[in-house]
């Protein structure tokens, strides 16, 4: 068999690939027997399985698609990133940084999906042809896979049982328990704390408990979302060189620890009319959710609070690259409301899987649309 049929049948195999996996896990827990056809498609449930299935769809289109492994795990997984189109607006899309978020990677499989194959998840059609003239896309979506790929082992679905009600004391200690392992075995807290970073000797002496990292942590056990100053994660380090080279006049980082579902711009750092562009791109989002009757905090954008030490993603992005940066948090859940960031709103309900899935495919198509048109 050619490569050229070899691509060809695997393109042919990517649609059946999460039916026939979906429809596996159906046969034996009563509990998937709710999926909708987007879940069907597009929740993997593993990292290996969400990897596998971003090569598919690539390699079925060589001549829109490159896809290029910038970095391994620890543990031997790939970071992909993906390149699309040829037009002059560059445009760069990120998820998967926490391995217990998992909403972003599969919105952003649907939305490549919907771009190279012209599906309509959630009936909403996107003009590829346009799309691809006008932008050069880099999409990373997953960048923590080894997280994710530990997240999985928890929790099958890849849905968190506690991402739903009632949101108990007990069930609020397991989710932190499982996404911030070591952090209360060496601070006596599962809060997130910078750096969020542990040495070898650390990592050792917590696995020799009989636990594994938590999910929100890299393999050499760090959170990503620390790690933009001083830099010392392999993921991040190769995500921050492909960056620079790319030059993105947009960033957008999709992520699910917020209740409610928020995007948040222009930066702390933004002025003048890169601040209105941020707005308007941020706007344009929640103009999306919207249209769409999904949930979400509908306050003007406001940008994400100013690190008291350790700058963020969205500094780098603003004053490294010169970029519009936009974070989107994605409700996941009834997640914690005590951060700074929060603002429960009263009345609000946690996303399902499918509305949370949807939400983040929501904030890739309106984006590159605004973007775009």
């Amino acid at each position: 068999m050619t490569r050229r049929e070899s691509l060809s049948t695997l393109s042919g195999l990517f649609a059946c690939v999460a039916t026939a996996r979906a429809q596996s896990v159906l046969s034996t827990r009563g509990d998937y027997l709710d999926w909708s056809s987007e879940e069907q498609r597009y929740w993997f449930l593993s990292a290996r399985d969400g990897l596998a299935r971003f090569r598919r769809v690539a390699y079925a289109h060589p001549d829109l698609c490159e896809l290029r492994e910038i970095a391994r795990s620890k543990t031997g997984l790939p970071v992909y990133a993906l390149r699309l189109g040829e037009g002059a607006r560059r445009i760069a899309i990120l998820s998967g940084m926490h391995g217990c978020e998992p909403s972003g990677p599969r919105g952003v499989l649907a939305y490549l999906d919907a771009l190279l194959n012209h599906t309509t998840p959630f009936g909403v059609s996107i003009d590829a042809a346009q799309t691809l003239r006008a932008a050069t896309l880099c999409l990373i979506p997953l960048l923590n896979p080894g997280g994710a790929q530990r997240f999985s082992l928890h929790f099958p679905d890849c849905w968190h049982g506690t991402w739903i009600q009632p949101w108990t004391d007990a069930n609020e200690t397991r989710f932190f328990a499982e996404g911030n392992e070591p952090e209360r075995f060496f601070y006596g807290t599962y809060a997130k704390k910078p750096p969020m970073r542990f040495t070898p000797q650390q990592i050792a002496q917590w696995e020799a408990t009989g636990h594994a990292l938590g999910s929100s942590l890299t393999d050499e056990g760090l959170d990503m979302w620390f790690d933009w100053d001083d830099t010392h994660g392999t993921e991040t380090k190769a995500t921050k060189a492909l960056l620079e080279a790319f030059r993105p006049h947009t960033v957008l980082d999709i992520h699910n620890f917020m209740f409610p579902t928020e995007v948040f711009a222009p930066t702390v750092y933004a002025q003048a009319t890169f601040a209105e562009e941020e707005r308007s791109l941020a706007t344009a989002i929640q103009k999306a959710w919207q249209a769409r009757s999904l949930l979400f905090n509908p306050r003007p954008p406001r940008p994400y609070p100013k690190p008291a030490e350790k700058y963020y993603e969205d500094y780098w992005f603003h004053h490294q690259l010169g970029a519009r940066a936009l974070i989107a948090e994605v409700n996941g859940g009834m997640l914690a409301t005590g951060g700074a960031e929060y603002e429960a709103l009263p009345g609000q309900r946690p996303l399902t899987r499918r509305e949370s899935l949807k939400s983040a495919f929501l904030a890739a198509s309106a984006l590159m649309n605004h973007l775009v048109t």
